[in-house]
């Protein structure tokens, strides 16, 4: 069972989250923002970060960890892209997608 954490300043968000991904067969832990998500990148490494780029400490927290953890970006900027280098769900995005999209990342581990 893969560990996943979901970085969300928005806590309804990350409680849809988790439940969606829980129930899909993934270990969820979730952080408000990249302080918090470095505590428990600390105390165990995901396999996959689902993190919000507008949540405080989001884009300081995808460069730490692009090329390190595998990431899936989610944002409400439509201007932001897969330019990145990493794959971005824009809000409001379907769940389904979203788990798609890490079955997808995982797969190429």
């Amino acid at each position: 069972m893969s560990y996943l954490l979901v970085v969300d300043d928005e806590p309804l968000v990350r409680l849809v989250m988790r439940e969606a991904l829980a129930a899909a067969g993934w270990r969820v832990a979730e952080a408000s923002g990249g302080d918090e998500a470095r505590e428990l990148i600390a105390q165990e490494r995901p396999e996959l970060v689902v993190l919000d780029l507008n949540c405080p400490g989001g884009e300081a927290l995808r460069h730490e960890l692009q090329g390190q953890v595998p990431l899936v970006l989610v944002t409400g900027d439509e201007g932001v892209g897969e330019e990145l280098g990493v794959p971005v769900l824009h809000k409001p995005f379907d769940l389904n997608q979203l788990r798609q999209l890490i079955r997808s990342e995982l797969s190429g581990l």
